[in-house]
This record gives C-alpha cells, structure tokens and sequence, in this order.
C-alpha cells in the first residue's frame, strides 16, 4: 500500500503541478499596461524639455488628460480584481500600474491602493519599497501630513524644495529601510533630472 500511495503521488506531481507552475503571463494586458506607462512618460518628457514651470497650459492640459484617461482605463482593469500580480503581467506590468496610481489625480483611488501596494510588497508580489515609499509619501501629502521618505518636492526657481518631513533626522533610517538612497543623494538625482544642477558622479539611465 505505501509504494501505491507513493507512485500516486508522483503522478499528481508529473500530471497536476506543471497545471501551477507554467502559468503565463496575460501579454495582451502587459502590452496594455506598458503602452499606458510609456504616454504618461512621454508627456512628462515634453513637459521636462519645455521646462516644468515654464511649460504652456496646453502641455500642463494633456498631462491632465493623459493622467484621468490611465486613471480610469487601470480602474476599469481593476474592477474584477484587487491587484495585479508579477505572475500575471511580470515585473514591468505591476510598475506601470504603479506609475498610473502615482500620477493620478484620483487622491480617493490613491488611498484606496495604498494599503493594497503595502501589503503585494510585504509578499514579494512585485511592488518594491521605493513604489511603497512614494505613494505613501504622496497620500500624505494630500492630506496635510507630512511625508515620511522626502519623496515629494517641488521644482522652484531652479531648486529642489522638498515638502515637510516628519522627524526628519530619522528620514535615511526610514529610506534605508525600503532600500532607498540617502535623501541628499536623492536630491542630486533629481537636480541631475530636471537639469538643474550636473553630477558627474551619477548616471542616469
């Protein structure tokens, strides 16, 4: 009887898990998910080139647009489910999906994520500190508190100005924590970005 119970085992192993492992990505909602990521760069490119405090209202306009439209569009993709999974649509599927949330000007479906995000990055679902970082920092904001991580600043007469942290001598204890880079390197970064000031010892892909 032990060696029939064995080699059954070994059959629901060869017939049944392959049923587990070998899920595929959904490619069709990737490419949907991706091409949404790339029209809220790009615009956000031609607003960088122009100068973001410079930029003409019918640029600032089209970003509203293409930020309302990915809004609704990830909104109606998430309609029949909770989140997104990295099995599902991979890595770059779940970031573009973040970039949407981050971007969005739909604060009620920015805190309606949150803790959802918190909890795909506690599992290892793709989500990874820095995104957790992000939107926290920005639900904060909007609701008058202050940031914990420093991921939020304007860009003002060619300075970075970052909005009111929480105690923020722990700050680098907190980003640390998410695996993210000191919050003056941070700065250099986006100095870097916006072109503000040049670093040569960072590269920027």
């Amino acid at each position: 009887m032990l060696k029939w119970n064995l080699k059954m085992r070994l059959l629901f192993l060869l017939y049944f898990l392959p049923c587990f492992v070998s899920a595929e990505i959904n490619l069709p909602l990737q490419a949907q998910l991706i091409e949404m990521a790339k029209q809220d760069q790009a615009v956000r490119k031609q607003l960088g080139d122009a100068g973001w405090d410079k930029a003409p209202k019918e640029l600032h306009a089209k970003l509203s647009s293409v930020d309302h439209q990915n809004t609704e569009k990830l909104k109606a993709i998430l309609s029949k489910r909770q989140w997104l999974t990295h099995a599902e649509v991979g890595k770059e599927g779940v970031g573009a999906a973040f970039l949407i949330i981050q971007h969005s000007s739909d604060t009620e479906f920015q805190e309606r994520m949150l803790p959802i995000l918190k909890r795909a990055y506690l599992n290892n679902e793709g989500v990874s500190g820095q995104e957790v970082a992000l939107l926290t920092d920005r639900v904060l904001i909007h609701r008058g508190q202050k940031q914990l991580y420093g991921t939020q600043a304007d860009i003002k007469n060619g300075k970075v100005t970052f909005m009111p942290i929480s105690e923020v001598d722990k700050v680098d204890e907190r980003r640390a924590e998410m695996n993210m880079p000191p919050l003056e390197f941070y700065k250099k970064i986006m100095e870097e970005m916006y072109g503000i000031k040049e670093h040569p010892e960072i590269e920027l892909n």
